[in-house]
């Protein structure tokens, strides 16, 4: 998973306890359930380019909804490579990166 993520505005990796209870630690590196953890809005988890293979999958709804709730610019744009056929999370994805601006 280290190919596809990195740690962002986290000065020091630990810890952390998610709200189902699970552990997720990052101080031994980008843990392998770092792609579910991601789409609930870890906000100390940054995309790297090519990871817009993992979200081919996912609906053009829950891509909208990821752009949306991201945090960083390469995070949208990353996200925007999963559909780009798609006219809707396009226009999501420029309007986000205008706000960032």
């Amino acid at each position: 998973m280290k190919r596809y993520f990195e740690i962002v505005n986290l000065p020091i990796p630990c810890s952390f306890i998610l709200n189902d209870w699970t552990r997720f630690d990052l101080r031994t590196g980008i843990p392998k359930n770092s792609f579910e953890v991601y789409k609930k809005g870890f906000p100390y988890l940054g995309l790297k380019p090519g990871a817009e293979v993992l979200f081919k999958k996912e609906t053009i709804g829950s891509i909208i909804l990821l752009i949306k709730g991201a945090k960083r610019i390469e995070d949208v744009e990353i996200l925007a490579l999963a559909k780009p056929e798609s006219e809707k999370v396009q226009e999501v994805a420029k309007a986000k990166i205008a706000e960032f601006k």
